[in-house]
């Protein structure tokens, strides 16, 4: 049996990186899953990759609510429940705060942290009502410090990680009696397609320089496969975490000990 056999998980931000690993990880498992994206076409992808038969998928923006309503009631309808919700969309950004708009910023924290704020809204009602349930949120190693990209602050970035950080830590204690254990996962320099979104015309050897260069001071000497982080999400999803809540799990090859 799989750590998630006849369990239903609904995965934002499915599409690519570490929303798309998961999801992987998580069939493997034996999970039924809704899957989130904004991109019909990466979800057109990704769902025959997919091991098992009958997933289900809603095209949306997490950051509007009607999107949020949609994944619950997808997975109640096809499924009958939800006892898993992994939210994982965010958006990299760095830029100095003297030179952030009030709409840029506004916009990283619709994407950031009111898309999580409304994934897990509408999700721990079914929850609620099986009296079991697991949350897991993505934050960063980049909640816990300043750092800088080439110079220039993520200090936005950081901000809306350290808030979905905190956010599951509240609802750990909030819901512990109702069942539902809450966690977040801090991942360190993982290689995913994020930086794109602000360099498009990087080549790939452009891009593994990069990441070369951010993983170097972590004590591992290497960045992360998205796998290996789904597979941090896939534990505290499962009930081999049955006794963990409120905590967030560093999966970044020992960058926060330095």
């Amino acid at each position: 049996m799989g750590r998630l056999d006849e369990k239903v998980a609904a995965i934002t931000g499915a599409g690519s990186g570490i929303g798309r690993a998961t999801a992987k990880v998580f069939a493997q498992e034996g999970a039924r899953l809704v899957l989130c994206d904004t991109r019909r076409e990466y979800l057109d992808a990704l769902m025959p990759t997919l091991h098992g038969r009958g997933h289900e998928f809603v095209v949306g923006d997490i950051s509007l609510e009607p999107t949020a309503v949609e994944i619950a009631r997808t997975a109640e309808e096809k499924f009958g429940r939800l006892d898993v919700l992994v939210g994982n969309v965010g958006l990299m950004f760095f830029k100095d705060i003297t030179d952030v708009t009030v709409e840029e910023f506004d916009h990283l924290m619709a994407v950031n942290v009111r898309g999580m704020f409304l994934a897990c809204k509408h999700a721990i009602p079914p929850m609620l009502r099986q009296k079991a349930g697991s949350i897991v949120l993505l934050s960063s190693g980049s909640a816990f410090r300043g750092q800088e990209f080439d110079g220039v602050s993520t200090f936005a970035y950081n901000l809306t990680k350290a808030a979905v950080r905190q956010l599951a830590t509240s609802l750990a204690t909030r819901y512990a009696k109702d069942g539902i254990r809450v966690n977040a996962v801090a991942p360190g320099v993982t290689r995913t397609n994020q930086i794109r979104h602000f360099m498009p015309d990087l080549s790939e050897a452009q891009q593994e320089a990069i990441f070369t260069a951010a993983a170097s001071p972590t004590p591992l000497g290497r960045y992360a496969d998205p796998e290996e982080i789904g597979r941090a999400i896939l534990f505290l999803a499962s009930a081999d975490a049955s006794f963990v809540t409120g905590a967030t799990l560093s999966v970044d090859g020992g960058w926060l000990a330095r």
